[in-house]
């Protein structure tokens, strides 16, 4: 199969099981999926499409932006992107980002991909991202006493931390 083929199978299957908008084109960075359906198309494209290789899960923290006249405001939340991937010729990589709520938690792909268990350590570590049914969710790179997540957007960068600062 192809590149573009297997492109083309990946909308498909977020148009017919995910819900996804007919008319809608592949950004960038990755289809918006609802955090409900997370799990699902991970191990349906492992099970069913061969995306076997956990390439990467990145988080982001979006703090809250306020009303302005007649512009909604945007609630603080998360946002999680995941990369899996084909291997062999016309390998492919299916990207898709969910948004979470700041006390909400994304389901773990740990159970589908061992090479899942420390990059989601990595996000809930400097970002805060929980990840439901993590079999180990603890902190990995900053120390256990660590306050806060150095990542996010609304970490003080000029905060000092013995013994570097």
């Amino acid at each position: 199969m192809t590149t573009a083929e297997r492109e083309s199978a990946f909308v498909e299957l977020l148009r017919a099981r995910f819900g996804l908008a007919e008319d809608a084109e592949p950004p960038p960075e990755g289809f918006l999926l609802a955090a409900e359906h997370h799990f699902e198309l991970a191990r349906t494209l492992k099970q069913q499409h061969g995306y076997v290789q956990y390439v990467s899960v990145v988080a982001s923290h979006w703090p809250e932006v306020p009303a302005k006249g007649k512009v909604e405001g945007d609630p603080e939340h998360y946002e999680v992107a995941t990369l899996l991937r084909t291997v062999g010729p016309g390998s492919h990589v299916a990207r898709w980002r969910v948004r979470i709520e700041m006390d909400g938690a994304l389901d773990s792909l740990v159970p589908l991909f061992a090479g899942a268990d420390w990059q989601e350590r990595e996000q809930f570590d400097l970002v805060g991202v929980r990840f439901a049914d993590h079999p180990d969710l603890r902190r990995l790179m900053m120390p256990e006493e660590w306050v806060g997540h150095p990542l996010r957007k609304d970490y003080a960068i000029e905060t000092g931390h013995l013994p570097w600062r």
